[in-house]
């Protein structure tokens, strides 16, 4: 593996969520391949649920029509049905392509992201001049893909049960509150909001987990079922979720 490549992981390693490690890569990736600028669509159960450009344009600008369009009908789309890498040398001559609305684009090429049999990503690269993206771009583009593409499953699958968590958490009678892998406060529900108790990141880091826990930061927790948590003026446990986040749930108010 190349010193590129170890750089590029590195990178994606020192982030956990989602959407950073997505924007932080991507022009990472496009210096890369040598192309001009690229996308990453990060997909669940074939829903596009993360967008990045490498450019200076977002995805914002792009309808979510021909978001849709182009997975199903373009060259992503061709990709994501077949699971396997597609070149357009010649985005002119080529069927498959669907512009989003950039004209400029000569080459380009398209790479599943696969983990667990599951195509979690779709790769794009593009390049203004015709014919510049070729077969060796292709490969390179597919090893990139195999080699990040667990790395964002894990955290696609994180997110995924950090909203689960959540959604929980709103439901539930007594006042609870989850925090999520790196100490923010995801979501607090009524009962916990009716109560006279600021959940901050600060106040957690600071107070609860070095005098309670032993550990300066969530992601060092370590213990197994629930922890009593002595310092809040009621009743208190918190049960960790390894890799997702921390709940925390009063006994009685």
């Amino acid at each position: 593996m190349n010193a590129a490549l170890n750089d590029l992981l590195d990178t994606v390693a020192k982030h956990h969520d989602v959407a950073t490690m997505a924007a932080k890569s991507m022009p990472l990736m496009v210096n890369y391949l040598g192309a001009d600028n690229g996308s990453l669509l990060l997909l669940s159960q074939e829903r596009v649920v993360h967008r990045v450009l490498a450019t200076k344009e977002t995805f914002t600008q792009v309808s979510e029509h021909k978001v849709r369009t182009v997975i199903t009908e373009g060259l992503a789309g061709w990709v994501l049905q077949r699971r396997q890498g597609g070149l357009a040398s010649d985005t002119a001559m080529d069927d498959r392509w669907v512009s989003m609305g950039d004209t400029t684009i000569g080459s380009a090429l398209v790479v599943p992201m696969l983990s667990r049999n599951t195509v979690v990503g779709l790769l794009s690269f593009h390049h203004g001049q015709r014919g510049f993206l070729r077969e060796r771009h292709l490969a390179s583009a597919a090893e990139l893909a195999q080699v990040l593409a667990p790395l964002f499953d894990v955290a696609l699958m994180a997110e995924s049960s950090l909203a689960a968590l959540s959604d929980l958490c709103l439901c539930a009678s007594h006042p609870s509150t989850v925090l999520d892998w790196q100490g923010d406060v995801k979501v607090v529900n009524k009962a916990m909001e009716q109560l006279d108790i600021i959940w901050n990141p600060g106040q957690f880091a600071q107070s609860l987990l070095p005098r309670e826990l032993g550990v300066d930061t969530v992601a060092q927790c370590d213990w197994e079922g629930m922890r009593k948590l002595a310092t809040l003026p009621f009743a208190a446990n918190a049960v960790q979720f390894p890799g997702v986040g921390v709940w925390i749930q009063l006994a009685s108010r």
